[in-house]
């Protein structure tokens, strides 16, 4: 019976150790998980903040401290174009930091969640660009200014709305026509080949180093390389692609317009031009008829570009003559017909809203004139008349005259000795201009 009693009571005995242990394991587990604050764990960032072994508490703290130094270390420069605005960073940014702790998952990265304080940022890009919201791709253009922010990066943050602009890829810029082609076979060969060229942005494209890498140099003659020149040439002009190398012919073709042409010589003059825009743009070629069109497609321009020819002097050819003795008598042919030369300046004008129109040179073209050449016939002089086929009459009087009893008779030699040296330096000096600026073909023969 004793025996039983004790068994009983050891029995009991284990039965409240094991709850007084089940208690404390639990209880312990319990309280921490609804009254003792939670710890992340190892490897758990908030935005570039480490915050393993942190409560949500201390957490809080040391984003705020990461935030305000961040605040400290420099501006936010936005920049559109040739424009650039500085602002505060205060300004732009508010951060999310208890909904990105209390988001925040162990163990992983985790954003640090930020936004752009109410519209301010807007009034900013519609001053700046003079362009509305809609102009931009809105997701990518947010995405972008707040990843600095998301990330805390350190230092001066500059963002360039140009790349967040929409591009149409039907929007022409601008177009030229070259008309007066007068073999069209090559321009059409050429439109087939290279119906649209890329122009790379921030990057210089040269004409010749597009037919060099592609293989087909010599596929094209330089008459009909300049042709395509002078519409890349005209369509560029109102744009701001920069004209790095660009050359001219010594007589304006007639398929140009004065200010427009350019001209390509293979491995020698080459047509150069920088597109200094931060995206791509297309030069499109069409053919009708005889007619080559050439478009630039691409984003809008930050400014209104425009082409001025100023400053234009004409020069009037001269005549050249030449002397042909194969020429009839009296007989005038014209060899190579005259055209006036010409030069002007070439300027773009710039405008902008609310500033004053810019006027950048970007060539002096001049073309020389191109003087008249005729051919003349050689005028012979007719023969003086000589003592020896003189009638007898007048040689008897001047026999007369001669005679010793006559007191002019020795004066009268000496006279008629300088009269004849006159004479012949007289014909001697119609010589000279007769035959002044010959033609030496023509002397040859003779």
């Amino acid at each position: 019976m004793q025996k039983i009693v004790s068994v009983k009571i050891f029995s009991l005995l284990i039965i409240c150790v094991l709850l007084l242990s089940l208690f404390s394991t639990v209880g312990a587990r319990t309280y921490h998980a609804f009254f003792a604050e939670e710890i992340f764990k190892e490897r758990t960032m908030i935005g570039p903040v480490d915050v393993s072994g942190l409560t949500k508490e201390d957490a809080k703290g040391i984003l705020l401290s990461e935030i305000e130094n961040w605040y400290g270390t420099g501006e936010l420069s936005v920049v559109s174009g040739d424009e650039k605005m500085k602002l505060s960073k205060r300004e732009v940014y508010s951060f999310h930091i208890l909904e990105s702790i209390n988001s925040a998952a162990n163990g992983i990265q985790n954003p640090l969640l930020t936004d752009l304080k109410d519209d301010q940022f807007e009034t900013v890009l519609t001053e700046l660009t003079l362009m509305e919201i809609e102009d931009f791709e809105s997701k990518e253009l947010k995405s972008g200014i707040l990843s600095p922010a998301s990330n805390l990066l350190p230092g001066e943050i500059e963002i360039n709305l140009v790349q967040f602009v929409i591009v149409d890829d039907s929007n022409v810029l601008s177009q030229s026509v070259v008309s007066n082609i007068d073999d069209e076979s090559e321009i059409e060969k050429w439109v087939n080949e290279y119906g649209v060229v890329h122009v790379p942005a921030n990057k210089p494209f040269s004409l010749l180093t597009l037919l060099s890498e592609s293989g087909t140099t010599n596929h094209y003659s330089d008459k009909a390389l300049s042709v395509i020149a002078t519409g890349i040439y005209s369509t560029v002009l109102p744009s701001n692609f920069e004209i790095i190398e660009r050359h001219i012919s010594d007589v304006l073709p007639s398929y140009a317009d004065f200010g427009y042409e350019a001209k390509i010589e293979n491995k020698k003059k080459d047509l150069i031009i920088y597109n200094e825009n931060p995206y791509d743009y297309k030069l499109v070629f069409s053919l009708t008829g005889k007619r080559l069109e050439v478009q630039l497609v691409g984003a809008e321009l930050p400014q209104t570009i425009k082409v001025s020819i100023e400053d234009e002097e004409n020069f009037k050819p001269k005549i050249i003559k030449q002397y042909d003795s194969t020429l009839p008598k009296g007989k005038m042919v014209v060899k190579q017909q005259g055209s006036p030369g010409q030069v002007a300046k070439v300027y773009r004008i710039m405008s902008e809203s609310g500033q004053v129109d810019q006027r950048v040179k970007i060539a002096e073209d001049y073309y020389p004139p191109i003087h008249t050449i005729e051919a003349h016939s050689i005028i012979v002089p007719e023969r003086s008349p000589n003592l020896n086929d003189s009638d007898p009459e007048d040689n008897e009087a001047n026999f007369e005259s001669t005679t010793p009893g006559n007191n002019n008779g020795t004066e009268g030699k000496k006279n008629n000795k300088e009269s004849g040296n006159e004479s012949k330096e007289e014909n001697e000096q119609e010589n000279i201009d007769l035959w002044e600026d010959p033609d030496p073909m023509h002397l040859i023969k003779s």
